[in-house]
């Protein structure tokens, strides 16, 4: 997408594909006018050839220093370098139908005027755009179609039942050489120059699933390129698709898992888990050395710049015993609150809620039972805001963490103590269950004050069997908590399901703003265990609940989704086979009861596991599921690239996300290498962006714009971004006089700033030297309005 700045105080806009390109027939806006919203958030499109390009090519394409001309048998890539001739690649498609009908596909609702010069005759007005270009039966039974993805060209081959992949083949003239590297991309090398084009994805759509086929490029001679394609289903249709924003490992000189993550509104990223490394801090973070432990370690906490790929700070958090953070949440300083238990009598406290500046459980024989911590950490990762035991006589664990918009803080997890701290209006003020450890807990659900100094309310949650909290989030109507339950007697009102079904049950509740009511709490579940573990909440108060069933009955109502799984079959809990899968569900509230919005039942169709650990929801309702799953038939969907359809080895992360009513996947993907990899953690911005975390011992984890690209110990923690959406939306406002703001989201930090003084001259786009600033959630740039044509856009670095 550009943008052009033209005199004082003066703003006018090209939208490529919708209004005109070059220097005249634009429209103008006044720089007070209201930000452009649509500006810089368009595809590669195609244009009608009407001559503009000087060559017989029906359809033409432009991108970053190249074009695209397509003719039915052959497509040219001109590519534009500095001081240099434009160098022409050719492909051409061998042995294809010269008589093959090419068409623009899906044409756009705007049109381009190409009005150069003073001669009207030669002026090219209302000409066409396509999101695609489709070439029918280039080949018999094989269609061509050409589309954009990412600002790049990319094209399919449609293979219809019956009809032979292996006679396509493509002529490469104007390269010198042609290879394919270990990664399976083509290599076309140029006068020093490469084109890559990734390794092409393979695959059929059977059952409204996506099965992935074997193959890759095979070099028929010098400069021919074909597909090799391994068995399939030649009764139905073959898709061949030449197709993370970055991957990294994330670890000490011994092991780590990430346990927890969060954003803030300028995109830094927060993660929280347990080390035993005893290299794995910066300077100047609070704690730098290790303390060590005899199970789990330190817990540590770590905080990542937008990019992914430069770390802010990372802390140790713990002392001489054993710890670790399973929660975090972030606040608009960008002060991370932590939360998750520890065995260490000198854990580290500061304005400690009075009472609880030391632990509290009693030596078992040789175990000492786990206190809950709650720490809240400076945004420099350099000072303790506040730091405090919480807990009993006995062990209590803290699994989820939330703040609201007053820095309170809300914890729960689960506690076997019979004097775990309670307030004056807790709901439930002991523990309702035989005290008999590691056998029966309650849940507790507690919310600290913003100085960290008193308990705001505190209470137990649960029956007379066992009750664990999981997970919890708050907005401005209340506080969410989910986890599982096998009490029969479970707290219970305006519930959807009132009775425990199986042995456990997932449980979901929510409580008013002040805590000291439900608004509702009912099971969730089937006749056999199903457990949940976070939640998130939508800006209607629609809650989502991730975790696993072994239920064939668990509620699954979103029946056009009805191929993500099989059904459960022959699943005994407590003796094998246990096959599980995972579960999203949607709960909704209409001022009397809960209610299911949706549920989906997911996974592979095996004995085999698949468990949803954490859940996050963009603005429009999309839902984004993170887990582990070891299926090889696990439902994919829209994969590319580090984003697999099939699985790499082990237990494999799965990433899924769901639309707005979970009637159809955004995309649905294995990412993992040959060992075990798990996702425990995600969290979403406000552009669909994923960001995923979690634990890996693959040498071969696929890494992408990495902080480190290697395996560092026997495991290490992982950090993952996911694209939803490519490009994003290029802003333009004037925030004072004689000078204009161009800014775009923080949460899409891939992309630079390119200006441009003429775009019927040259393809060349200088990086714009003014750094962008982060304000307020965005990346900006401030210039000076100029006299000049100034075109801008935004370009993936």
């Amino acid at each position: 997408m550009i943008s052009c700045v033209k005199k004082l105080l003066s703003v006018k806009s090209i939208f490529v594909g919708l209004n005109c390109v070059g220097a005249l027939g634009l429209f103008a806006l006044t720089a007070s006018a209201q930000t452009m919203a649509a500006l810089g958030n368009l595809p590669l499109y195609f244009e009608a050839s009407l001559g503009q390009a000087n060559s017989p090519a029906q359809f033409l394409a432009r991108g970053n220093d190249c074009q695209f001309l397509i003719l039915p048998t052959e497509a040219q890539i001109m590519l534009h370098k500095t001081a240099a001739e434009p160098a022409t690649v050719r492909m051409q498609f061998i042995g294809a139908n010269a008589q093959a009908q090419i068409s623009g596909d899906t044409e756009l609702p705007g049109k381009i005027n190409y009005l150069v010069g003073n001669d009207p005759a030669q002026w090219r007005t209302g000409v066409a755009t396509f999101a695609r270009v489709r070439v029918g039966e280039i080949y018999p039974g094989v269609n061509l179609v050409y589309y954009g993805n990412q600002q790049q060209l990319e094209y399919d081959f449609m293979v219809a039942p019956g009809a032979n992949p292996g006679a396509i083949a493509i002529h490469f003239a104007g390269v010198d050489k042609i290879s394919v590297n270990t990664r399976g991309e083509l290599i076309l090398s140029l006068a020093g120059s490469e084109i890559r084009q990734p390794k092409p994805m393979i695959y059929q759509t059977i059952g409204g699933t996506r099965k992935e086929v074997e193959g890759g490029y095979r070099i028929a001679d010098a400069h021919t390129v074909a597909f090799a394609v391994g068995q399939y289903d030649h009764n139905q249709p073959l898709v061949i698709d030449p197709i993370l924003s970055y991957s990294t490992y994330f670890g000490g000189n011994a092991g780590e898992t990430a346990w927890a993550i969060s954003l803030d509104t300028n995109g830094f990223i927060y993660i929280a888990g347990g080390t035993s490394s005893s290299q794995f801090s910066t300077p100047g973070a609070y704690q730098t050395n290790y303390h060590g432990g005899k199970y789990v370690g330190d817990a540590f906490v770590a905080k990542f710049g937008n990019l992914g790929t430069n770390l802010i700070y990372l802390t140790y958090l713990g002392g001489s015993g054993d710890d670790a953070a399973y929660g975090i949440a972030v606040d608009g300083d960008g002060d991370a609150y932590i939360t998750g238990a520890t065995s260490s009598t000198d854990f580290p406290t500061t304005n400690a809620i009075p009472g609880y500046a030391n632990i509290s459980g009693q030596i078992d024989g040789n175990i000492y039972p786990a206190d809950v911590f709650v720490t809240k950490l400076g945004s420099s990762g350099s000072n303790l805001v506040y730091s405090t035991y919480l807990g009993g006589n006995s062990s209590d664990v803290a699994y989820g963490i939330a703040v609201d918009s007053s820095d309170n803080a809300y914890i729960t997890g689960f506690t076997y103590s019979t004097n775990f701290p309670t307030t004056t209006n807790a709901l439930q003020k002991h523990l309702a269950c035989a005290n008999s450890f590691y056998y029966n807990a309650n849940a507790f659900v507690t919310e600290i004050a913003s100085n960290g100094t008193s308990l705001v309310f505190s209470t137990y949650f649960g029956g007379t069997n066992y009750d664990m909290g999981k997970g919890i989030t708050v907005n401005a109507s209340g506080i969410y908590v989910t986890g599982f339950t096998g009490s029969i007697n479970f707290p219970n009102t305006n519930a959807f399901q009132q009775y425990l079904n199986g042995a456990t049950n997932a449980f979901v509740a929510k409580f008013t703003p002040s805590c000291t009511n439900l608004v509702y709490s009912t099971f969730l579940g089937g006749t056999n265990s199903d457990v949940a573990y976070r939640i998130a909440v939508d800006s209607l108060g629609n809650a989502y609940v991730v975790g696993w069933t072994t239920s064939p009955n668990f509620p699954n109502t979103a029946t056009g989704l009805t191929n993500l799984y099989n059904g459960l079959t022959n699943n005994l809990y407590g003796s094998a086979p246990v096959i599980t899968n995972a579960f999203l569900t949607q709960i909704t509230w209409n001022g009397t009861s809960a209610a299911i919005g949706y549920s989906v039942v997911f996974g592979g169709t095996n004995a085999d596991i698949d468990i949803g650990y954490g859940v996050a929801v963009d603005p429009t309702g999309n839902a984004f599921v993170v887990g582990t799953t070891s299926s090889t038939d696990f439902p994919t969907f829209n994969t590319s690239g580090l984003l697999r359809a099939t699985n790499s080895g082990g237990n494999d992360v799965f990433v899924t996300a769901f639309n707005t009513n979970a009637s159809a996947l955004l995309y649905s993907a294995y990412l993992g290498g040959s060992s075990d990899d798990f996702g425990y953690g995600i969290a979403v911005d406000p552009a669909g962006n994923a960001y995923v975390i979690g634990t890996t011992s693959s040498i071969n984890f696929p890494t992408l714009a990495a902080f480190r690209s290697t395996l560092n110990g026997a495991n290490d923690a992982f950090l993952a971004k996911i694209l939803l959406t490519s490009q994003p939306t290029l802003t333009i406002t004037a925030p004072g006089t004689n000078v204009v703001a161009l800014a775009w989201r923080a949460f899409q930090p891939e992309y630079t700033l390119e200006s441009n003084t003429n775009l019927t001259s040259t393809n060349i786009w200088p990086t714009v030297t003014n750094p962008p600033v982060l304000i307020n959630g965005w990346h900006t740039v401030t210039l000076p309005a100029t006299n000049d044509d100034l075109f801008f856009r935004l370009e993936k670095f």
